[in-house]
Formats: structure tokens, C-alpha cells, sequence
């Protein structure tokens, strides 16, 4: 079907739309318009980024696949208006109380060339909010098309559709430079206005509508950030008027606080595995969004986490995030680890560009580093402990997992650790310390993986052992290479469990014929001189 050619957009383009009904409701066409909208989708997968989408090429017709992309998107690009029109004509009947007047819906669905399906009974509040849904997905995909953000007049038309009747002050504020009226960059502002609009009214709605919009709104942020990262041959200067990093930043932060909102809302339904990716996505983007992911991480991992219990109980229904229950623990789990090991990804980066630099930084950046790292450190710390109150073997065999990754960033750090010893020697002490308890932790986990035949934590011990070991002999290193008044000892500990208590050596009769375990973070301590005094 061609867009151009079907009744409901060659109406609008020609703006010669008569209305000679008793209600003259455009929402009477929203069935036929979610058709169209639907196909427009698949058409605009063929040309999105591959990384983003992978499109099967045999459900692509052969005359679109020759077409180019700034052709398709000339064609429809008088239909902007149109997306428009009737995603506010969706937006203003997506609560389930909207009134119509008596047989308005099946009268004027019929009339606006809705196909009578015998047995299907199309309701507005639904249509509404796929309507919303489907026109937002093909903004965003526009959006983020290469060739739609090199032509400005492509680019300034799409974003002028989906404007804002005005932008108030107060939603710059706390903004330095803000774009001027007519730049690309108050457009894309005015657009993420627009779009934030429309998710105030969804939350009020539909958890999952609102989840649904909140994906566009990152799409503007995402195409923003392509804007700035690429040359400036490839975009242009005029493109680029009224764009800064400061922008990117302000909008971020507003991301974020969109999704901290949907993140304290409780999910429609049943847990569902779609909507557990959903809320694995919003919590991404809160935590890439926020004002400080470290602090965030800390908050979460260290306090918000740790409300939930091992089993369901009521005592759920007082944490702090009503979208973390016993159902979605796991998610989050997993999410904060990742984001966890990103954040001390980024840490090693900062450091080994601190270290080439002349002079090894300021002293202030200094302990800023020293001060994230301790959180990175406190975040890992708690999730792994966590271990001891939730026994589901996926939530082991992540901790596993991340714990032996984490390690392995951590070392990256020691030269600079070592380097700062003897001016943080208490901090870095304390640091190397609280990570010992967690590498005794994920000893254990591994010990009794491999006795009760755990495959999917044994599979990640080889990996996560050899880790462990190295931190053991990087801590050894660093303390006998300094005068730390430190000692450090290896011995042979009994057997604990994650407990703490003491079980019998049999239990773990796999892990003694390991020949990596000859040497384990169980057995390393860190005592102070004085607490050693007569040895």
C-alpha cells in the first residue's frame, strides 16, 4: 500500500477534509490510521542503523528495496502534519472513561473505511494508545535515519510537527545556553518537550504507554548525541546551530527523572517477560541518565535492594520502588551489576589518562577517583552478600559472573592505588579489605556450586578463580612493596558457608581436587601492625 495513495493521509495532505457527520470525530478513522502506521514502521526498519534492528530482507517488496532512503522519506515527508493531527486525536481519547455519543464508534469506523472483521471489536482507548505508540516509534526511527539528519529541511520539518503550542520558561531553567527560537537544537528541545507532554498523560494511563514513550524520548536524546559525535563535514554547520554539550546534558537529566517517575509506579498487570524487559530497559536509562550514576548505584545496591526478601511477602509492598518486587529482583540485579562494571570501566579509563598526564592530576581529582572507586567497590560488596539471604541459583551464578569481572577492572587500578598509598594509606586499605569479604563470598558460592552440581555458576568458576588469585597477589604485592606498618598471611581456614558457620571439608570434596584452589582469597587477611604485635 502506498502511504500517498490511501484515503485517510491524502485527505489531510490535501487539507480539504469535510466534516459532515454529527460528531465529525477523526478518531473514527484511528483503525485504519494504526493500519497504515503499522506498515509505515516495517518500511522505516529497512532503513534504520542494522545495529538497532536486523530487518529480513525477503519481507521488504523488490521495488521498495531499490528505492533510497532520502527517496522514501521525501514522499512521506508531507505527511508529518498528518502524524500529528492524529496522535492528538489518539491522545485525547486514551482513558478508558472516553464518551462517545450512542453507536459514534461503529457508525463512523465504518465510514472512516475500517474493514468490518466479523467477531473483532475495535475499542477507542485501545486503538488510542496503539495509535500513540506506533506514530511515536516511527518519530523516533525518523529521528535517528542519517540521511534525515543531514538535510535540514527534512530534519527541521519532521521536528516542527511534533512542536509544543509553546515551550515555557521554566523548562530551561537552570539551562545557560539556551537555543535560539528557530535552531535545530530548540526544535529537538521543543520535540522532547512535546513528547514529555505525552508522558505526564500516559503515566496517569498505562504503565506500559507510558514505558512506551519514555523509548522515544531517549530516541531524541540518541539522535542529539549522533548529531554532536559526528563530523561536522558529515552533519554540517547550520545542523548544528543551537546544539551543545550542555544541551545533551539538561535533556539527559530530564530523561532520567522521566524514568525514575515510570520506575516508582506500580506495572500494569502480571509480570509478564515482556514487561520485565521493559523495566530492565527503564532502569538503564535511569541509571545512564541520572544526575550521578555512582551515587544512584550506591543508593540502590546499598539500600533499595536489600528491602526485597528472598520469598514473596507483604513487607514488598513497602519498597521504596514498587516496580522491584520478588518477581523482578533478578532484573535489577543483574542491571545493577552491569552498570556497575561500566561505571568501574569508565574509572580505569579516567585513571590511565590521570597517569600519562603530567604531574599525575590534581589532588582534587585525585580523591574524587579514590571516592568512586570506594563506591564502585561498596556497590559489588552488597550485591554480593546479597547471596546470603537469596539462594536462586541465576542470582548466584551472576554474582559469579560480574564478581570475577569486577576483579579484573579493580587490578587495572592498582598501579594508581599503589602510587596514592602512602597519601591514602587508611582509605585504600579499608577498600582492598571490604572487597576481600566479597571474594570470600564468591569462594564460597563457587565451593558449593560445584558440590551440588550448579552448571550454570561451575561453567564461570574457571575464569572468575583466576581473577581472584591475581587481586590476592597484587594486594601481597602492594603491601610488602610499601611501608605500611600492614602485614599480610595466607593460611588454611576451616570451611564456612555463607553463614558463616563452619562445615565439615567434605562438603567441598570437588573443590579440594581443584588445583586452583590452592590458593584462595579465603585464605588472605590484612591485619594492622598493631593488631599483630606478637606474632
Amino acid at each position: 500500500m502506498s502511504l500517498l495513495h490511501c484515503p485517510i493521509w491524502r485527505k489531510h495532505v490535501s487539507t480539504t477534509e469535510t466534516q459532515d457527520s454529527c460528531c465529525a470525530d477523526r478518531a473514527s478513522e484511528l483503525p485504519l490510521c494504526l493500519y497504515v502506521l503499522r506498515d509505515l514502521n516495517r518500511k522505516l526498519d529497512y532503513f534504520c542503523p542494522r545495529r538497532h534492528i536486523l530487518v529480513k530482507r525477503m519481507s521488504v517488496p523488490p521495488a521498495f528495496g531499490e528505492m533510497k532512503v532520502i527517496e522514501f522519506i521525501s514522499k512521506i515527508q508531507p505527511l508529518f502534519p498528518s502524524l500529528r493531527r492524529h496522535l492528538d486525536s489518539a491522545a485525547s481519547g486514551v482513558r478508558e472513561d472516553t464518551e462517545t455519543c450512542p453507536d459514534h464508534w461503529k457508525t463512523h469506523s465504518a465510514f472512516a473505511g475500517n474493514p468490518d472483521i466479523p467477531n473483532i471489536t475495535s475499542f477507542r482507548p485501545s486503538v488510542s494508545r496503539s495509535v500513540i505508540k506506533e506514530t511515536l516509534q516511527c518519530f523516533g526511527k525518523m529521528l535517528n535515519i542519517l540521511d534525515v539528519q543531514r538535510d535540514r529541511s527534512v530534519l527541521s520539518d519532521l521536528l516542527e510537527a511534533f512542536q509544543p503550542i509553546s515551550i515555557t520558561d521554566c523548562f530551561f531553567q537552570g539551562m545557560q545556553l539556551i537555543p535560539s527560537p528557530g535552531d535545530i537544537g530548540y526544535l529537538y528541545t521543543g520535540a522532547f518537550s512535546f513528547v514529555g507532554d505525552i508522558f505526564d498523560a500516559a503515566c496517569a494511563v498505562s504503565f506500559a504507554l507510558a514505558s512506551k514513550v519514555l523509548l522515544s524520548l531517549e530516541s531524541v536524546l540518541v539522535s542529539i548525541r549522533t548529531i554532536l559525535d559526528n563530523d561536522l563535514n558529515d552533519i554540517g554547520k547550520d545542523i548544528r546551530t543551537g546544539f551543545s554539550k550542555e544541551l545533551l546534558s539538561f535533556l539527559s537529566k530530564k530523561l532520567g527523572n522521566f524514568a525514575y517517575k515510570l520506575l516508582m509506579q506500580k506495572c500494569d498487570g502480571v509480570m509478564t517477560l515482556r514487561m520485565a524487559e521493559v523495566i530492565q530497559k527503564l532502569l538503564r536509562i535511569y541509571l545512564e541518565n541520572c544526575q550521578s550514576t555512582s551515587d544512584s548505584l550506591s543508593e540502590l545496591a546499598c539500600s533499595v535492594l536489600p528491602q526485597v526478601l528472598s520469598c514473596r511477602s507483604a513487607v514488598e509492598d513497602g519498597c521504596s520502588f514498587p516496580t522491584l518486587c520478588h518477581a523482578t529482583f533478578c532484573i535489577w540485579y543483574r542491571v545493577m551489576h552491569e552498570e556497575n562494571q561500566v561505571m568501574i570501566n569508565r574509572l580505569v579509563k579516567k585513571i590511565s589518562l590521570l597517569e600519562k598526564s603530567r604531574g599525575g592530576g590534581e589532588v582534587e581529582d585525585v580523591k574524587c577517583l579514590l571516592k568512586k572507586l570506594q563506591q564502585s567497590v561498596n556497590v559489588v560488596v552488597s550485591l554480593v552478600n546479597m547471596c546470603k539471604t537469596h539462594d536462586k541459583v541465576n542470582v548466584r551464578a551472576i554474582a559469579v559472573k560480574f564478581g570475577g569481572k569486577f576483579v579484573d577492572s579493580f587490578l587495572k587500578a592498582f598501579g594508581f592505588l599503589q602510587g596514592q598509598f602512602e597519601l591514602h594509606r587508611e582509605q585504600i586499605i579499608q577498600m582492598v579489605r571490604e572487597l576481600q569479604t566479597a571474594t570470600r563470598t564468591i569462594q564460597t558460592l563457587c565451593s558449593e556450586a560445584k558440590g551440588m552440581k550448579q552448571t550454570s555458576i561451575t561453567s564461570k568458576i574457571p575464569i572468575t578463580k583466576r581473577s581472584m588469585e591475581r587481586f590476592l597477589f597484587r594486594v601481597k604485592e602492594l603491601l610488602h612493596s610499601t611501608s605500611s606498618g600492614c602485614t599480610f598471611w595466607m593460611g588454611n581456614l576451616k570451611h564456612k558457608n555463607l553463614m558463616g558457620d563452619i562445615v565439615s571439608s567434605q562438603a567441598y570434596v570437588d573443590d579440594q581436587n581443584d588445583n586452583m584452589d590452592n590458593v584462595s582469597t579465603e585464605n588472605m587477611n590484612i591485619d594492622e601492625s598493631t593488631d599483630i604485635a606478637g606474632e
